[in-house]
């Protein structure tokens, strides 16, 4: 990105921003331009400053020049060189840095919901730029094929929704984006409901918790229920958790921060004190959906208190082979592996739009339908590329839903809100 083209034009719609099109921070902010946020630095800069103290002058090593003071010194963090520490203050940093090595948990072992079997290979993805088009069309025919003879007829919407929700959607404050995750969040409870998945004694394991909103709501349902429990795993230490607003009803709320490819269930003991287990995700990113079902899977010593899920997903096309839980479903599609990434790679055919600049799309609505080369050579229209992506994440969905199938469950795949809402729309329900 350092060959930044100096002017718009209609070949090029898309000029990067750089500093010069930005007014200048206010005096007390920082005068760094991040070029990935495409803006500048929002912290505030002691007084006589210009930068903030992360993007001050970074130095290597400590100069002995009489000008340097080295109580004013940055240096890179010896664990994680993408941040920075003053020098005098290194040795309490190294003692608080996130990046230390921690104490290993008697819950994590390393890859058990990996997926990777001894006869596994070198997990390659590949693009779908990279597969030559003969290949790409006897793929997209495969799909067809599998949809309508398997997929389609089991496959129907199912808006529902949860009183705890609707009233508070129905408050003021809230506007249009706020509404959209509360309704998916809505339907997620209306499903939970009604697939009689809240029980008494219930602990519910949000995966991929974030900041933890789907949560919060399933405790708010929920309340009067004392023996109930509420586990979320993130990998991340998000600010501003809703878990930490919850009240009274946060002492039965546990958040633990985890890879899901590393959580072995059996080890917690908030799950050993249940009696009942299920599942549940919003809008849970690509692979991570088969490393949670794979978690759950492998819960052997309470595998009878598994009860069910509730699954929403998105980012089809960051799956990768190795942990996806279908395998068994492709092969017995005759889809390969090879075959699997193209899947992939056409699920975001359903969700990237026209392919088109806002700028052009603004110019001519009626310039989405036409076909760029390749799209020509694949013979496919945009609202038929649409389509094919939209088959494709149903075909990576119903791979999992066999993969629970074949365990014991009874699924459902649904779309649990309307496209409007998210076009990642479609979930899993499974019931023991």
């Amino acid at each position: 990105m350092d060959d930044i083209p100096e002017e718009v034009s209609e070949s090029n719609p898309k000029r990067i921003k750089t500093s010069e099109d930005h007014e200048a921070p206010a005096p007390s902010h920082c005068k760094h331009f991040v070029k990935r946020k495409k803006r500048y630095c929002k912290m505030t800069v002691k007084f006589g400053e210009e930068y903030c103290g992360e993007h001050q002058e970074i130095s290597s090593e400590l100069s002995s020049n009489e000008n340097k003071d080295k109580n004013q010194v940055r240096i890179p963090c010896p664990l994680d060189n993408k941040h920075t520490c003053y020098a005098r203050n290194l040795k309490k940093h190294l003692k608080i840095c996130n990046a230390r090595p921690k104490k290993e948990e008697p819950f994590i072992n390393r890859g058990i919901n990996s997926g990777v079997e001894p006869e596994d290979t070198e997990d390659v993805h590949k693009l779908l730029s990279s597969y030559p088009t003969e290949q790409i069309q006897k793929v997209i025919a495969k799909v067809n094929e599998v949809y309508e003879k398997t997929i389609q007829k089991r496959l129907n919407e199912k808006i529902s929704s949860h009183k705890v929700v609707e009233e508070e959607m129905a408050k003021p404050e809230h506007g249009d984006k706020s509404k959209k995750h509360l309704t998916q969040v809505s339907s997620i409870l209306g499903l939970l409901d009604e697939y009689d998945l809240m029980k008494p004694k219930t602990c519910y394991i949000e995966f991929g918790a974030g900041r933890g909103q789907l949560s919060y709501w399933i405790a708010k349902a929920c309340a009067s229920d004392k023996e109930s429990s509420i586990l979320l795993v993130e990998k991340a230490s998000p600010k501003h958790k809703k878990d930490n607003k919850l009240g009274e009803s946060a002492e039965k709320v546990c958040r633990i921060r985890a890879d899901i490819s590393d959580l072995v269930l059996d080890k917690l003991d908030i799950i050993t004190k249940t009696s009942n287990i299920v599942g549940v995700t919003k809008h849970l990113c690509g692979q991570a959906t088969d490393l949670a079902l794979r978690c759950m899977a492998n819960a052997e010593e309470n595998r009878e208190k598994v009860g069910g899920c509730v699954m929403t997903f998105c980012c089809h096309h960051r799956c990768r082979w190795i942990p996806y839980t279908g395998k068994e479903f492709f092969k017995q599609s005759d889809l390969s592996s090879d075959d699997f990434y193209i899947v992939c790679g056409m699920s975001s055919w359903a969700t990237c739009g026209s392919g088109l600049s806002r700028e052009k799309r603004k110019e001519d609505l009626l310039i989405q339908d036409k076909a760029n080369e390749r799209d020509l050579a694949i013979g496919l229209s945009k609202s038929e590329k649409e389509e094919v992506g939209r088959r494709s994440k149903s075909v990576i969905n119903w791979g999992r839903l066999t993969f629970l199938e074949n365990r014991g469950f009874r699924c459902h795949l649904h779309y649990y809100v309307d496209k409007s809402i998210t076009p990642e729309n479609a979930c899993i329900v499974a019931v023991k």
